[in-house]
């Protein structure tokens, strides 16, 4: 078992939007505050860890159910793969059961789950991002403290509006509305000015983070197998086919690449590990690629044991029945 910290570097190749609160039709970005060397308390955006550990949880579920031909998941489990499941009646911890699971199932090892009534603890301890500008100093590894001192926030943000037209009162397309008199065939009302109407018209302001910016993240991942290792990197060579944070994408926001260099914790030794560019496949150094293999290997022997057991889901395999 290893003691891994990734180091991670998002680089913004569109605007992203991740929203706190809406006031009317405006949206703003989630802000955290951070106390100055000089005492002053400063908002800055901040991307939640949790949002990034949901989506890297949610592409290690899809890659090894892919892996292993898509099989039908009973709802609970389904939750349990995607959401972490639930636990129901009074609490108790079954070494036993816990080792069964993590065995059989890394991904499920590395973020957790409620398992009947038991919480399963995951591997993952997973920062929030923070940009790299003055005001993010105080949270920034100091490495990167020249590189941050160049752009302060204000700058780095800034207000997008978008416009909902009505299409039905385009004239291109009025050969798909029906005339008033078909329009009284059909609802057996004819329409006339004073009817009401919903409107579909309307005009929005975002609040995002401007293309360019850099984001730190950094994961720890505490007493890994080299599977378990494995299956961390296989989350993340799913989420490479369309590399995204935040929301909004059907917007044109949120395309990232990523750069991750793995910190060994025991021998202090750092490499190179993951890096998505977004213009083709994701890039994995040696480390990754033979972690990567291993887990596929294990993913495999998992595919072939539901073949001999004629198993349509993957519960005696965990454990859970």
């Amino acid at each position: 078992m290893s003691y891994y910290r990734l180091q991670g570097l998002f680089t913004l190749r569109s605007p992203l939007s991740h929203i706190s609160e809406s006031i009317s039709t405006n949206s703003y970005l989630v802000e955290e505050p951070i106390i100055q060397t000089d005492g002053e308390l400063i908002e800055i955006f901040s991307y939640n860890g949790n949002a990034w550990r949901g989506a890297l949880r949610d592409h290690a579920a899809t890659y090894m159910l892919n892996k292993l031909d898509n099989p039908k998941l009973p709802l609970d489990l389904f939750h349990l793969f995607y959401t972490g499941g639930r636990i129901g009646g009074e609490s108790s911890i079954d070494i036993e059961q816990s080792r069964r699971i993590r065995a059989a199932i890394p991904m499920l090892s590395l973020f957790g789950g409620g398992v009947g009534n038991q919480i399963m603890s995951g591997k993952l301890r997973v920062s929030n991002s923070y940009p790299l500008c003055r005001e993010a100093c105080p949270v920034l590894p100091e490495q990167w403290h020249i590189e941050a001192q160049k752009i302060s926030y204000a700058d780095m943000t800034f207000d997008k509006s978008f416009t909902r037209t009505d299409d039905a009162k385009r004239e291109e397309l009025q050969q798909f509305l029906p005339s008033p008199d078909e329009l009284k065939q059909l609802t057996g009302k004819k329409k006339t000015k004073n009817d009401g109407e919903v409107a579909t018209q309307m005009r929005v302001t975002c609040e995002l983070l401007a293309p360019g910016s850099r984001l730190y993240n950094e994961i720890d991942l505490i007493d890994v197998s080299q599977i378990e290792l494995g299956a961390f990197v296989s989350a993340l060579h799913s989420w490479s086919r369309s590399p995204h944070l935040g929301g909004q994408a059907n917007k044109g926001h949120g395309k990232v690449t990523l750069d991750y260099r793995l910190l060994d914790m025991d021998t202090g030794e750092k490499c190179d590990f993951v890096r998505v560019n977004g213009d083709g496949n994701c890039l994995l150094a040696s480390q990754a690629e033979g972690a990567k293999e291993s887990y596929d290997q294990h993913v495999r022997g998992i595919y072939d044991a539901m073949l001999e057991s004629k198993a349509n889901d993957l519960r005696g395999l965990i454990g859970t029945v």
